[in-house]
């Protein structure tokens, strides 16, 4: 397979039978299904309709941003490719680009979007995985390249799906918490890291680690709209969910302790990246005597070695590129989300990187992740 483009984050819209069809009988009421809103508008339903929420700003591609409505897109209006694979196919081809890291739309924020109820994640998470290889990308594994989710439910349950997918040839692993379970580092992780480092793939963080949205009181599906939702939105794509987690991982010496382990930020953007190393070595600095915490190098140089990032559009960041690493960024398309350029991504892309030289561009558009996840080799 020839590549030219390499789109490094882009998601399934996941079809209406993937979890009715393949967890357990017993589980089937509490598991994800699709329910109809009415004027052709449907959501996901979780845990027995606990939650509720619209599918909306996840299924955009192909709209005008005047169409865009967070109460729901009409489903006449859903583009097929979001979970068939042969008109993903036909899709990339006319935003030429050769192949796609995929990730999920349910569970955008992790695998507790299920369910807190270990057993029902655990048989959700499966089920996603499954039809994620079985049915979508086995149509073209070498261009649908889909990155499995990881529980979070504690280390064993990660570490056993981890060593399922990785020996069905998984590329990667998503994590939406530390492998305990939750948003603190916790010294059993350690029994994970330790083994995921000997991994030829990296692990993702896609936004950061996140809680779920709350049950909404009274019922009814979950929106979010106004400034709620301007606020949000901005502060995900300035990578704040993702500060505290590379500071704990960085700052805590997790590169030190597992030197070979790689580290995707996914969809975090780049160009908060050169202020964030520059304040944590001075921070680091300052008080790393009071604070106990103690590297052999500053925390900006293991960043620079072990953490990968995906931008979507971000002209400041390539501005700045050779103060983040020009050989650690990869660029992405977001389809079918909120933030897409589809059909036009090239030219977003090649008037954002205009100023940038041919091989340096080749590296942000193609080779670092073909590289990272070894694409195209024998």
């Amino acid at each position: 397979m020839e590549y030219r483009l390499i789109d490094a984050d882009s998601h399934v819209n996941e079809p209406a039978n993937v979890w009715q069809e393949r967890v357990p009988a017993a589980l089937k009421d509490r598991a994800p299904k699709m329910v109809e809103l009415g004027e052709d508008k449907f959501a996901w339903s979780f845990d027995g309709g606990k939650r509720v929420v619209p599918i909306a700003l996840t299924a955009t591609a192909g709209l005008e941003v005047t169409d865009y409505d967070p109460t729901g897109t009409p489903m006449s209006r859903l583009r097929p490719a979001s979970w068939d694979p042969q008109a993903r196919l036909e899709e990339m081809e006319y935003d030429m680009v050769q192949a796609q890291l995929l990730y999920p739309s349910v569970a955008l924020t992790g695998a507790h979007t299920y369910s807190s109820d270990r057993d029902l994640q655990l048989a959700c998470v499966q089920a996603y995985n499954d039809w994620l290889r079985e049915d979508f990308c086995s149509v073209a594994p070498d261009r649908l390249i889909g990155l499995p989710l990881g529980p979070m439910t504690g280390v064993e349950d990660l570490l056993l799906e981890w060593r399922r997918v990785a020996e069905l040839g998984a590329k990667g692993i998503i994590m939406s918490t530390y492998p305990s379970g939750g948003t603190q580092p916790s010294p059993e992780d350690d029994r994970f890291w330790d083994e995921v480092q000997h991994w030829d793939y990296p692990v993702h963080i896609h936004f950061g680690f996140m809680s779920p949205s709350p049950p909404r009181p009274g019922g009814g599906p979950i929106t979010v709209s106004g400034m709620a939702r301007f606020t949000g939105s901005f502060l995900s794509r300035l990578g704040v969910n993702v500060f505290k987690p590379l500071a704990d991982i960085v700052g805590g010496g997790l590169f030190e302790r597992f030197p070979k382990l790689r580290v995707v930020a996914v969809e975090t953007g780049i160009g908060w990246i050169p202020y964030y190393l520059e304040s944590l070595d001075d921070t680091f600095l300052r008080i790393r005597w009071s604070a106990g915490t103690h590297l052999k190098r500053l925390p900006s140089e293991y960043f620079k070695e072990h953490l990968w990032h995906t931008f979507i559009t971000d002209p400041h960041g390539i501005d700045n590129r050779h103060l983040i690493g020009v050989d650690h960024i990869m660029w992405s398309t977001d389809y079918p989300h909120v933030n897409s350029d589809w059909p036009n991504s090239q030219r977003t892309a090649a008037y954002e990187m205009r100023h940038v030289p041919a091989d340096e561009r080749r590296k942000i558009m193609r080779d670092n992740a073909a590289k990272l996840y070894k694409l195209g080799e024998a």
